[in-house]
């Protein structure tokens, strides 16, 4: 997808494959592991998969404030 049509549908810019921090997470693992060995397919080494997911950052932080999606995509 080119840059201009990623940031126009998910309103910021599109991660460039030399960018280090680009961290997959989904709420058990699996989905975020799978986006993260994609990612590597398409170039992006510094691709990472938050093991623990969503729920041992619940474990540990507690709840989270809802705040408006930024940055993430569904």
């Amino acid at each position: 997808m080119e840059p201009t049509a990623f940031k126009a549908l998910y309103s910021f810019e599109k991660p460039k494959p030399e960018d280090e921090n680009l961290i997959f997470f989904c709420r058990v693992g699996r989905r975020g592991l799978q986006a993260t060995q994609l990612a590597w397919n398409l170039g992006y080494k510094g691709a990472r998969n938050y093991e623990g997911a969503y729920r041992e950052w619940f474990q540990k932080e507690g709840w989270v404030e809802d705040l408006p999606a930024q940055g993430c995509l569904s």
